[in-house]
């Protein structure tokens, strides 16, 4: 890592930090990128294309996205004038580098980047050091992920217009099952071989997720998913043609599995849960039989058993279980014996796991938002670094050829950018060129609270809606999933509602006051006064709302008849065990024209004074405005469907997707970097 002297700026790759006499700023990471690879060749037109394969390793994305980096570090480096000092476009082609730019204090003794090499060298020496840019980020977030002295390198297996996900290769090196992720909903394709276009395969009135080959390619399944209606699915081939399929299983409806089969292709391997917020437990489906059973495993608690892993030529499984949120354990399950045994426990939270080709290993990505795919040895618990990218990471699967010893790995790589948007376009400077989502409105209507992945972990930052600073909030620690902000009635304080628990920020001692690490899941987590919080958890096959008061730090139970409950200085809205509303103790059928309240641990209404907003029942991108005698008023097209929305005294912060990319990448002679 280099530190570099740019005109007036000194600029350091390992901390991203933009400095000069007046103050410094931490760039984002691909905005450090790119200054990186311009440190690394002043001078020289650079295509856009060139840029696209070092900075971008060749991904597809959006047409903009070089434009809004370049943006980006004209404004830090206050290169916003028609008359460019730093950074000059070169129209049709892409940029130069104009600024002096020479290594700084310790790194100037070292011999500059040399002039003389050939496009290809300086494509490759960019991309490596823009990968070890990330890397550093990514490992060095992980508590026990020692960075590796090499990364494997990385290609996109496809290229396609639409968003690709959760990829799986036959073993003939040619098949590939796929998501596509379009607005109509999610979709699964088959490429063959060389063949231009892929073939749809699930249908269009659902959502079609995971599709997962059998060892011998005869055929592969997929989950078939709607409102009310779960499938797994099994597709025969006939000459590599799908054959329509056969329904194997009827899922609970809101479970959402991987699969995986025994070496065989008899037993399919997957997880479900019995309704909405239980554990997720693990099961054995024969395929022959139809016979399900569950499967020996640890007490189901908090999210429960939720992935699961074949290995191929042991019949082994691999567990992974979050009994206590935020917190992973991974299981090897012997489905023969009908046993279990621990053997690795994460101090973060893994979504998804899959046995190493190396025996004693397994990999998954890096805690959350995850850039780096690793390797972790079960017996130490130490890891490496596989792969490094500036895009997010999830959902690896073993490459096995029939061609050769492959010991590689394919991925998804994805990036979604969200925006927050406020009334008339106020307060310009919040969003950046990466997710900033979850807008909290103070009720003084003069701070806005959010989550930000700017500085490439999750962080709230608060913008000053008056005098436009914005400033971060210090964490008890990082790799958190946000789920909700919200502000206590005298905005002297923030609650944050997280994947690993309840924490309380306090604006006049400037630091986290209260870290709550509760026993099970969270939801729906608001101010009940200054003192108080109300919370729910899902326990036992009920719903139980709580109190937990600050000053003593006890969780009190509400009365058992009640799943939810919220409330403000004006009104108490209460919801009972059926999610039947009741307003200050009266029945309130006012909130059945509310769709889907509860989702990703929200309960998704909105007190604000007398009145209640919720998503509309009959189109959830409109909001209902209730009244305080249940008239209501409809606001259209206010949200994007599933995202986040504040409001204080009628006015509305919400967020919307601006761009989306996701790719199947896999990776090149991963064994060789070990």
């Amino acid at each position: 890592m280099m530190r570099w002297q740019i005109a007036q700026f000194e600029f350091d790759e390992n901390t991203r930090q933009l400095s000069a006499a007046d103050g410094s700023v931490t760039l984002e990471p691909k905005a450090a990128a790119l200054l990186t690879y311009f440190c690394q060749h002043p001078g020289r037109d650079i295509h856009r294309d060139e840029l696209l394969q070092a900075v971008w390793y060749g991904q597809t994305v959006a047409d903009n996205s070089i434009n809004r980096v370049v943006v980006q570090l004209r404004k830090a480096l206050g290169d916003e004038d028609k008359s460019r000092r730093y950074i000059a476009t070169i129209p049709k082609l892409g940029y130069r580098f104009i600024a002096d730019v020479a290594p700084a204090g310790n790194d100037a003794s070292k011999p500059a980047p040399s002039r003389t090499l050939t496009v290809a060298q300086l494509l490759v020496a960019g991309l490596l050091i823009a990968v070890l840019v990330v890397l550093y980020r990514s490992v060095n977030r992980t508590s026990n992920a020692p960075a590796a002295s090499a990364v494997a390198s990385i290609v996109p297996l496809s290229r396609l217009a639409v968003a690709q996900s959760d990829g799986d290769l036959a073993r003939d090196g040619r098949s590939l099952l796929y998501t596509a992720r379009t607005d109509a909903g999610n979709r699964v394709y088959l490429r063959s071989g060389d063949v231009a276009e892929p073939v749809l395969v699930s249908p269009a009135d659902g959502d079609g997720n995971f599709a997962t080959w059998s060892h011998d390619a005869s055929f592969f399944v997929y989950l078939f998913s709607t409102a009310t209606q779960c499938e797994f699915r099994k597709v025969m081939l006939r000459d590599g043609v799908p054959q329509p399929p056969d329904v194997l299983y009827q899922c609970r409806v809101g479970s959402y599995t991987e699969f995986s089969l025994s070496p065989d292709d008899s037993k399919l391997y997957f997880v479900e849960r019995p309704m909405f917020a239980a554990p997720y437990a693990a099961f054995e489906l024969d395929l022959v039989t139809r016979s399900k059973r569950r499967l020996s495993q640890p007490v189901a608690l908090a999210r429960g058993n939720h992935f699961i892993d074949m290995h191929a030529e042991t019949g082994v499984l691999l567990l992974l279980s979050d009994s206590t949120p935020g917190k992973t354990h991974a299981y090897e399950l012997d489905p023969k014996s009908d046993s279990f045994v621990l053997r690795h426990s994460f101090g973060y939270s893994v979504p998804n796991a899959i046995w190493s080709h190396r025996d004693g290993f397994i990999v998954h990505p890096s805690m959350h938002p995850s850039y780096a795919l690793l390797e972790t040895q079960l017996t130490t618990g130490e890891s490496v670094a596989l792969v490094s990218d500036s895009r997010r990471i999830r959902m690896p699967r073993r490459i096995v050829s029939t061609q050769g010893d492959s010991r590689d790995y394919l991925f998804t790589s994805y990036l979604t950018n969200r925006d927050i948007v406020l009334p008339d376009g106020a307060a310009p400077g919040i969003n950046s060129a990466v997710m900033d989502y979850l807008p909290a409105l103070s009720h003084a209507k003069d701070r806005l609270a959010f989550v930000s992945k700017r500085s490439g972990d999750s962080q709230i930052w608060i913008k000053d809606l008056g005098d436009g600073t914005l400033q971060s909030v210090p964490l008890p620690d990082t790799g958190r999933l946000f789920l909700e902000l919200a502000w206590s009635a005298d905005d002297q304080q923030l609650l944050a509602n997280t994947d690993s628990g309840v924490f309380v920020y306090s604006f006049e001692h400037e630091r986290v006051v209260h870290d709550i690490a509760l026993p099970l899941p969270a939801y729906a987590v608001r101010w009940r006064d200054a003192d108080t919080l109300s919370f729910s958890h899902y326990d036992a096959g009920r719903w139980q709302a709580f109190y937990y008061h600050l000053n003593t730090a006890e969780q009190e139970a509400v009365d058992a008849r009640w799943a939810f409950t919220v409330a403000n200085a004006e009104q108490e809205l209460r919801f009972d065990q059926q999610l039947n509303a009741f307003r200050n103790a009266q029945p309130w059928p006012a909130v059945d024209s509310c769709v889907g309240l509860v989702w990703r641990y929200q309960l998704r209404v909105q007190l604000d004074g007398d009145a209640v907003y919720c998503n509309a029942a009959n189109g959830d991108q409109d909001l209902l405005q209730i009244a305080a005698d249940g008239s209501m008023a409809r606001l259209p097209d206010v949200v994007s469907r599933y995202e986040f929305y504040s409001v204080v005294d009628g006015v509305l912060a919400v967020t919307r997707v601006t761009s989306s990319s996701s790719d199947i990448m896999r990776t090149q002679d991963a064994a060789a970097i070990r």
